[in-house]
Protein backbone atom coordinates (compact mmCIF):
# COMPACT_ATOMS: atom_id res chain seq x y z
CA UNK A 1 0.00 0.00 0.00
CA UNK A 2 2.73 2.34 0.96
CA UNK A 3 4.45 1.71 -1.99
CA UNK A 4 1.25 2.32 -4.14
CA UNK A 5 1.12 5.70 -2.69
CA UNK A 6 4.82 6.57 -3.79
CA UNK A 7 4.70 5.31 -6.86
CA UNK A 8 1.32 7.13 -7.10
CA UNK A 9 3.51 10.40 -6.17
CA UNK A 10 6.39 9.51 -8.52
CA UNK A 11 3.85 9.61 -11.47
CA UNK A 12 2.48 13.04 -10.94
CA UNK A 13 5.72 14.24 -10.57
CA UNK A 14 6.51 12.50 -13.81
CA UNK A 15 8.98 10.30 -12.36
CA UNK A 16 8.17 6.49 -13.02
CA UNK A 17 9.20 4.17 -15.42
CA UNK A 18 6.72 2.45 -17.85
CA UNK A 19 7.33 -0.86 -15.83
CA UNK A 20 5.75 1.03 -12.49
CA UNK A 21 3.39 2.65 -14.62
CA UNK A 22 2.10 -0.93 -15.56
CA UNK A 23 2.58 -1.92 -11.83
CA UNK A 24 -0.29 1.50 -11.31
CA UNK A 25 -2.72 0.23 -14.07
CA UNK A 26 -3.14 -3.23 -12.85
CA UNK A 27 -3.45 -2.11 -8.90
CA UNK A 28 -6.24 0.20 -10.23
CA UNK A 29 -8.19 -2.28 -12.76
CA UNK A 30 -7.93 -4.87 -10.39
CA UNK A 31 -10.79 -3.86 -8.16
CA UNK A 32 -9.28 -4.27 -4.72
CA UNK A 33 -9.02 -0.47 -4.27
CA UNK A 34 -8.87 1.75 -0.79
CA UNK A 35 -11.22 4.38 -0.20
CA UNK A 36 -8.72 6.78 -0.25
CA UNK A 37 -7.43 5.79 -3.49
CA UNK A 38 -10.59 5.34 -5.30
CA UNK A 39 -10.72 8.64 -7.10
CA UNK A 40 -7.57 7.47 -9.33
CA UNK A 41 -9.18 4.70 -10.95
CA UNK A 42 -10.78 6.19 -13.93
CA UNK A 43 -7.34 7.98 -14.63
CA UNK A 44 -5.67 4.36 -14.53
CA UNK A 45 -8.75 2.69 -16.17
CA UNK A 46 -8.65 5.03 -19.19
CA UNK A 47 -4.72 4.70 -19.83
CA UNK A 48 -5.38 0.79 -19.09
CA UNK A 49 -8.38 0.29 -21.64
CA UNK A 50 -6.29 3.07 -24.09
CA UNK A 51 -2.93 0.73 -24.09
CA UNK A 52 -5.18 -2.21 -24.28
CA UNK A 53 -6.83 -0.40 -27.49
CA UNK A 54 -4.15 0.48 -29.30
CA UNK A 55 -2.18 -2.82 -29.32
CA UNK A 56 -5.86 -4.29 -30.29
CA UNK A 57 -5.40 -2.12 -33.25
CA UNK A 58 -1.89 -2.53 -34.00
CA UNK A 59 -2.05 -6.07 -34.02
CA UNK A 60 -5.25 -5.48 -36.61
CA UNK A 61 -3.47 -3.34 -38.75
CA UNK A 62 -0.29 -5.66 -38.67
CA UNK A 63 -3.22 -8.56 -39.75
CA UNK A 64 -4.43 -6.38 -42.20
CA UNK A 65 -0.57 -5.24 -44.00
CA UNK A 66 -0.37 -8.68 -44.36
CA UNK A 67 -3.26 -10.18 -45.80
CA UNK A 68 -3.16 -6.97 -48.46
CA UNK A 69 0.97 -8.32 -49.08
CA UNK A 70 -0.18 -11.75 -49.41
CA UNK A 71 -2.69 -11.11 -52.01
CA UNK A 72 -0.97 -8.30 -54.04
CA UNK A 73 2.51 -11.39 -53.72
CA UNK A 74 -0.37 -13.89 -55.17
CA UNK A 75 -1.65 -11.33 -58.19
CA UNK A 76 2.00 -10.69 -58.82
CA UNK A 77 2.61 -14.42 -58.82
CA UNK A 78 -0.33 -15.05 -61.18
CA UNK A 79 1.00 -11.89 -63.67
CA UNK A 80 4.35 -13.14 -64.06
CA UNK A 81 2.52 -17.26 -65.07
CA UNK A 82 0.46 -15.14 -67.82
CA UNK A 83 3.50 -13.51 -68.88
CA UNK A 84 5.28 -16.78 -68.92
CA UNK A 85 3.16 -18.55 -70.72
CA UNK A 86 2.18 -15.95 -73.27
CA UNK A 87 5.98 -15.52 -74.15
CA UNK A 88 5.87 -19.41 -74.48
CA UNK A 89 3.31 -19.56 -76.52
CA UNK A 90 4.90 -17.16 -78.97
CA UNK A 91 8.15 -18.86 -79.01
CA UNK A 92 6.81 -22.45 -79.88
CA UNK A 93 4.75 -20.73 -82.60
CA UNK A 94 6.03 -22.82 -85.54
CA UNK A 95 6.34 -21.97 -89.03
CA UNK A 96 4.00 -23.28 -91.31
CA UNK A 97 5.02 -26.71 -92.37
CA UNK A 98 5.73 -27.52 -96.01
CA UNK A 99 5.32 -24.64 -97.11
CA UNK A 100 8.64 -21.83 -97.87
CA UNK A 101 9.00 -19.51 -95.26
CA UNK A 102 11.50 -16.39 -94.05
CA UNK A 103 11.97 -15.96 -90.63
CA UNK A 104 12.48 -12.03 -89.97
CA UNK A 105 12.88 -10.80 -85.82
CA UNK A 106 11.50 -13.93 -85.21
CA UNK A 107 8.31 -13.98 -87.11
CA UNK A 108 7.33 -16.29 -90.23
CA UNK A 109 7.02 -14.73 -92.59
CA UNK A 110 5.54 -16.52 -96.35
CA UNK A 111 4.38 -13.73 -98.49
CA UNK A 112 6.73 -12.66 -101.29
CA UNK A 113 6.37 -9.37 -101.76
CA UNK A 114 5.94 -8.39 -98.47
CA UNK A 115 9.59 -10.36 -97.89
CA UNK A 116 10.85 -8.77 -101.04
CA UNK A 117 10.08 -5.65 -99.45
CA UNK A 118 11.84 -5.56 -96.05
CA UNK A 119 15.15 -7.14 -97.87
CA UNK A 120 15.19 -3.95 -99.39
CA UNK A 121 14.84 -2.14 -97.17
CA UNK A 122 17.47 -3.88 -95.26
CA UNK A 123 19.99 -3.68 -98.10
CA UNK A 124 19.03 0.30 -98.07
CA UNK A 125 20.13 0.54 -94.04
CA UNK A 126 23.43 -1.24 -94.51
CA UNK A 127 24.44 0.16 -98.03
CA UNK A 128 26.62 3.70 -98.51
CA UNK A 129 25.16 4.14 -101.77
CA UNK A 130 21.91 5.13 -101.91
CA UNK A 131 21.70 5.14 -106.22
CA UNK A 132 22.81 1.22 -105.75
CA UNK A 133 19.60 0.14 -105.03
CA UNK A 134 17.37 2.43 -106.89
CA UNK A 135 14.57 0.85 -108.42
CA UNK A 136 15.18 2.25 -112.21
CA UNK A 137 14.89 -0.61 -114.63
CA UNK A 138 18.56 0.19 -115.48
CA UNK A 139 19.87 0.08 -111.63
CA UNK A 140 21.50 -2.42 -109.63
CA UNK A 141 18.42 -3.74 -108.86
CA UNK A 142 18.98 -6.69 -111.16
CA UNK A 143 21.47 -8.10 -108.73
CA UNK A 144 19.26 -8.16 -105.76
CA UNK A 145 16.28 -9.87 -108.50
CA UNK A 146 18.98 -12.60 -109.42
CA UNK A 147 19.60 -12.99 -105.87
CA UNK A 148 15.97 -13.57 -105.05
CA UNK A 149 15.38 -16.02 -107.92
CA UNK A 150 18.79 -18.09 -106.41
CA UNK A 151 16.93 -18.05 -103.34
CA UNK A 152 13.35 -18.74 -104.69
CA UNK A 153 15.13 -21.52 -106.73
CA UNK A 154 16.49 -23.19 -103.33
CA UNK A 155 12.81 -22.91 -102.05
CA UNK A 156 11.68 -25.08 -104.84
CA UNK A 157 13.67 -28.11 -104.63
Amino acid sequence: MDNINELIEKYFEGLTSSDEEAVLRRFFTSGNIPDDLVMYTPLFTYFDNEIKNAEASTTGQFRIKKNWVLWLSSVAACIALIIGAFHFSIAQKKCPAGSNYVIIDGRCYTDADMIHNAMQRTLREVSDDDDFFSETPSGNMNIVESQLKEFESLFNE
